[in-house]
């Protein structure tokens, strides 16, 4: 058996494995909590993203000088 045959053989083999244990089903609990929107505070995220970026750069400029 060569080397690549091989190799795809024991990949697939952990794939299949890892595939198994994370398919488990969750046990029962608490009711989840309901999702919380952002859609109400976006434009806040998005100026804050664009300080943020404004700076990184700005920094990262005096850096490599």
């Amino acid at each position: 058996m060569n080397t690549k045959l091989k190799n795809y053989y024991i990949t697939l083999t952990m794939c299949m494995f890892s595939i198994v244990s994370f398919a488990q089903e969750d046990p029962p609990a608490d009711d989840d909590p309901l999702p919380v929107p952002i859609d109400n505070q976006i434009i806040w995220l998005l100026i804050f993203g664009l300080i943020f970026a404004f700076f990184y750069f700005k920094n990262r400029k005096a850096i490599a000088k």
